[in-house]
């Protein structure tokens, strides 16, 4: 089994991390154990370098990225790599509101970066919100759930990035 990647990095097992020191972490452990270390050692030596090399990247990447952090907390407190969840009757109808007012401005790009600012802003409180439960109240249902609303949200964000960047091109 692997190890636990808050362990690997020596950071506590909370959604609020310190990102400087992952990174710092992340560095100081890749010095030791990445393969071009190991490029006249055995063979042994070198696919063990490689494993733990690719099992650092993993945990990294995983950590340092919000929702995949919070996927990672929410499976181990959960113990399941199940989503039951569903999402609350409001958020739906905010989600269909949502797409219908991107449709609405897809070739307006002023309102476009408007838009983004907005469900920026939405993220932004969405993941503080997120904190908390994971960190004070531990509700991992409730994490679930807020999780697949923060999935939406930066998939949103992205389209209308995408939509900008169109409209941009034209």
């Amino acid at each position: 089994m692997t190890q636990n990647y808050f362990e690997i990095f020596n950071v506590p097992m909370q959604f609020k991390i310190d990102l400087n020191r992952l990174q710092q972490s992340y560095r100081i452990i890749q010095a030791e154990i990445h393969p071009d270390k190991f490029v006249s050692a055995s063979q042994i030596e070198k696919n063990e370098s490689l494993k733990k090399s690719t099992e650092v990247n993993d945990a990294y990447q995983t950590l340092k990225n919000p929702i995949k952090r919070a996927r990672y907390l929410i499976k181990i407190n959960l113990n399941s790599e199940e989503n039951n969840s569903t999402l609350p009757p409001s958020f739906l109808i905010q989600q269909m509101e949502w797409e219908e007012h991107l449709e609405s401005i897809s070739e307006q790009k002023s309102e476009l970066e408007k838009f983004q600012l907005l469900i920026d802003g939405e993220y932004q409180k969405n993941l503080n919100s997120l904190e908390s439960v994971c960190d004070k109240d531990k509700n991992w249902d409730i994490a679930m759930e807020m999780l697949n609303e923060i999935q939406f949200i930066d998939k949103l964000n992205s389209r209308i990035i995408q939509q900008i960047n169109l409209v941009e091109s034209k």
